[in-house]
């Protein structure tokens, strides 16, 4: 390439431009599009470095070298904003006229510069003879429709660099493109081609089966492009240049010792090299329990496993699963990993949990990163602190977010970044949207690649999710990850659909046979096929607890009166927040001490919810003791059935389906102490207590039960459980055992419910709400596979039935969506308006809580006045602009707020008999 290629017409177009208002007097007002695209590149080519570890997977999956795979992947970011060459994007700014070619204000920019550059493409290079050597294509080498067809899938990777795969549709290039324009971006293309030499794998692009590989990959390969123009597009790095000089001395002396630097200060280059594990009781401190004992034994041979872990609660299920990921690390088989849990509450939980173990996965001498991912996670003291603030871009042109923009949200938003760090923590969301059509989704698959995927709590997973999570399990396997599940209630059912996922992730199409019903299980599932081994459960976690089926709140209150008097603490949870609220109230209004009542559901503001968080800790927590305990009584919702370690000496629950009924059985007598309720010190101790009793509020399970059999007794319940025949036939196999004996009848409890002929044994007035719900769980299913993409297409439009902006799209099915309600006050002027929580650290986030949106409706409109200074708040707050406002002093009827109560129907206030 001639080093004089800085006179050429391409260094008359701008890439990036600053504002007329914001730009410096004397400083550059652009930076030049040659060298906008030359830093992205850069960022690429040591994204993608031949020594990295992603490189040399990829590039085995392709049978090429990673050198090759390196320089084409390079030289695809050099042109990724080609389209930006089109008079139509040239003529949003003019910040140095004397500099660029003329604008054309008559030319409407109405299709993004990134479909201009698929545009570019479609109608203009791949028509053209100079194609070969503007690209650097072999010469003579003929280009059939199968080379075609791979090329074009590289070109989806580098135009959907914004996020998601770009359409060019039928436009006509006149109606963008100077003539002018067009020939820029074919010297630029050239002079690109003969800096980087895109060595194209020629032959292997005219393979059909190899195209349907570059296909799968290519989503990898888009989630860098995305990181490497988020990255390249930091103007407090690459510094803005106007001044013309050649591509070669850009590159050499700026554009890639910034890279280097850059991604290097960020670490996304820096693997952290492996410990060695030394052992359970080495590393933790303590025995291990039979299923750590065999984390810590089973043999791992092989990429790409799938563990199964089935135990009961308290079996060490966790530590069994830090182990694997542990040993999978040491050997090389994944360098990180996700932990998706189904709450925000219960990630915050882990988030606590892992943070002193994780670096010990690793050298002394290196630093990896934690990275907490939920959308709350700033209101997280400990993971707020470790935040960068990053500094944001403004915006330029018509429907134009900056890189430099969404670069810097992205590492102040870790939910996106989570999934790229060393380990992250999250909710399962943030795993499930990698297989859904949002934007970005390509660099969450991405980030997955190189890690071990551990999901808590599988069991919580309704069919939509289950769906989901089965597509990521078999596009996680596809790519060489490891996954390991962590349940104590699993129908075999369901493992069965998640290994089939894994199977057919790894090539494997039969449905697999799975003959081990035995629990506790532990399945591991590799190309050495699948291996289930039943283990044993340690003795202080086997659990016998009776049931007690309660007629009447009659027998319920009574109970919980006589537990209070006795000095023991009770917990009753109820199935709908209004139901809890009746029943808070009335003990309050019938005990000797209301304080010692505490109510927890979730329409409580953050600030009030964390308050009775902490209070149920103190009380009823893991380290709570005797004093602590004496005489407190917990009305709760299902809030307190995964988030919080909690155990009661009195269990009181309304019926539920039979998996929630063993979880919420699980905080019963859940951590071995004295009779009194002081923790017994001694490891493996037996609890003193008197022998736990799960006592469930319910009708009888007649044979004969009639249509509403449960609406009559709970019409709560029935709203929100609303298959009626399982929720029959648990209790049906409760009373029939009189009680749960885990682990050894555990299998048989759930398949009693979930289980192919459980059918059969529903009374037949029942049936038609088994069979409603049966085809509610059809929908959720089919709804799941229209929504999740086909990554067989490769990162193109095709791959969607449309993408997040043209479509509502979630990762969990909801009966009716949620709005935040943002609680407010006015000052003592009456001037502004203030948050409830004023005094909280986050004052406006701690003043929310998230509700059905028909109870929403039912607050009252602001005034005139009130609105006006709720516009002023959101104008100074903008992210308030997505919740509705809610002025509590004004009078409502139907609906109120307070501190004790959270937000209450006043209906709520009353308890009735419902026999």
């Amino acid at each position: 390439m001639q080093k004089d290629n800085c006179h050429q017409s391409y260094h008359r177009y701008w890439g990036k431009a600053m504002p007329q208002s914001n730009g410096p007097e004397n400083g550059p007002r652009c930076h030049l599009l040659p060298y906008h695209s030359m830093d992205v590149a850069a960022v690429g080519h040591v994204l993608l470095s031949e020594e990295t570890s992603r490189n040399r997977s990829l590039a085995g999956y392709l049978g090429i070298e990673p050198t090759e795979l390196q320089a084409v992947f390079t030289f695809l970011l050099t042109i990724h904003d080609i389209g930006k060459f089109a008079r139509a994007f040239q003529s949003l700014a003019a910040p140095a006229p004397e500099l660029l070619i003329e604008p054309d204000p008559h030319l409407p920019y109405r299709l993004r510069h990134d479909a201009l550059g698929m545009l570019l493409w479609k109608q203009c290079f791949s028509r053209s003879n100079e194609f070969s050597k503007a690209w650097s294509w072999p010469t003579g080498t003929a280009m059939e429709r199968q080379h075609k067809r791979s090329l074009e899938t590289f070109l989806n990777i580098t135009f959907g660099h914004h996020g998601k795969p770009v359409d060019a549709g039928s436009e006509a290039l006149a109606d963008h493109f100077y003539p002018e324009d067009e020939e820029a971006a074919w010297a630029f293309a050239r002079d690109c081609a003969a800096l980087v030499a895109p060595q194209w794998p020629c032959e292997l692009m005219g393979d059909k089966e190899w195209g349907k590989t570059l296909k799968r990959l290519s989503w990898h390969l888009a989630g860098q492009a995305v990181l490497a123009d988020w990255i390249g597009s930091d103007q407090s790095v690459f510094t803005y240049k106007e001044d013309p000089v050649s591509l070669e001395d850009y590159w050499n002396e700026t554009a890639l010792p910034k890279a280097v630097e850059t991604v290097h200060r960020i670490g996304l280059n820096n693997s952290s090299k492996p410990a060695p594990f030394k052992g359970f009781e080495t590393f933790y401190g303590f025995p291990p329990t039979p299923l750590q004992n065999w984390a810590e034994e089973t043999a791992i041979e092989a990429p790409s496993n799938l563990f199964i872990l089935e135990d009961v609660t308290g079996a060490g299920k966790t530590e069994a699963a830090l182990t694997l990921a542990h040993r999978l690390i040491e050997k090389g088989f994944v360098e990180g990993a996700y932990f998706g849990l189904p709450t925000m509450a219960t990630s915050n939980a882990m988030y606590s949990r892992i943070a002193d173990i994780y670096p010990r996965w690793f050298s002394e001498n290196d630093s990896p990163s934690l990275v907490l991912a939920h959308s709350a996670r700033h209101l997280n003291e400990s993971f707020a602190a470790s935040l960068e603030h990053q500094q944001q871009d403004t915006q330029y042109g018509i429907g134009e977010q900056t890189g430099s923009a969404s670069c810097n949200q992205w590492f102040a938003d870790s939910r996106k970044k989570a999934l790229l760090a060393d380990v992250g923590v999250g909710t399962i969301d943030q795993a499930l949207m990698a297989v859904l059509p949002f934007r970005h989704q390509s660099l969450r698959l991405a980030g997955l690649a190189n890690k071990v995927l551990i999901v808590d709590e599988i069991h919580a997973c309704d069919d939509y999710m289950l769906t989901l999570l089965a597509a990521v399990l078999e596009a996680h396997a596809k790519q060489g990850g490891s996954a390991i599940l962590l349940t104590a209630t699993l129908p075999i059912e369901m493992r069965e659909k998640l290994i089939s996922a894994w199977n057919k992730g790894l090539g494997e199409h039969e449905q697999p046979e799975l003959n081990n019903h035995n629990f506790p299980l532990a399945s591991q599932v590799s190309r050495n096929g699948i291996t289930e081994s039943p283990v044993k459960t340690r003795k202080s976690v086997q659990r016998h607890v009776l049931t007690q089926r309660l007629d009447s709140t009659d027998e319920v209150l009574a109970i919980l009166r006589e537990t209070m008097e006795q000095g023991g603490c009770a917990c009753w949870i109820r199935n709908t927040v209004d139901d809890a609220i009746a029943a808070a109230q009335w003990l309050w209004e019938s005990v000797a001490d209301p304080s010692r009542v505490i109510l927890f559901h979730s329409r409580f503001i953050m600030a009030d919810r964390q308050s009775i968080e902490e209070k149920a800790l103190t009380h009823f927590g893991k380290d709570s003791n005797a004093t602590d305990r004496r005489g407190y009584i917990l009305i709760a919702t299902q809030v307190i059935e995964q988030s919080l370690d909690l155990d009661f000496d009195c269990m009181i629950s309304d019926l539920a389906p039979i998996d929630l009924l063993i979880q919420r059985a699980g905080r019963l007598h859940r951590h071995s102490r004295t009779l009194k309720g002081d923790r017994c010190q001694q490891p493996d101790a037996k609890d003193k207590r008197p022998t736990p009793v799960l006592h469930i509020h319910a009708p009888p399970p007649q044979t004969n039960a009639e249509k509403d059999w449960i609406r009559r007794f709970l019409p709560g319940t029935a709203a929100v459980y609303r298959n009626h025949g399982q929720l029959w036939l648990g209790l049906n196999v409760l009373e029939e055992r009189g009680g749960i004996r885990m682990p050894e009848e555990a299998r048989h409890l759930i398949e009693s419910v979930y289980g192919p002929d459980a059918d059969t044994q529903i009374p037949e007035a029942l049936v038609d709400s088994f069979f409603e719900q049966e085809g509610e769980r059809q929908s959720q299913v089919t709804m799941g596979h229209f929504n999740r993409l086909n990554l067989d297409k490769g990162y193109t439009t095709a791959s969607a039935n449309g993408w997040q902006e043209e479509i509502d799209i979630g990762t969990r099915l909801s009966d009716e969506p949620s709005v935040t309600v943002t609680l407010v006050r006015l000052n003592e002027a009456g001037t502004a308006l203030k948050p409830w929580a004023e005094t909280a650290s986050h004052p406006w986030e701690m003043s929310q809580v998230r509700i059905r949106q028909s109870l929403a409706r039912q607050l009252p409109e602001l005034s005139p006045e009130t609105n006006e200074l709720w516009e002023t708040t959101v104008e100074q707050k903008p992210g308030l602009k997505f919740s509705v406002p809610w002025l509590v002093e004004q009078e409502a009827d139907a609906l109120n707020y307070n501190e004790r109560l959270g937000l209450y129907r006043q209906s709520a206030l009353s308890i009735e008999d419902k026999t």
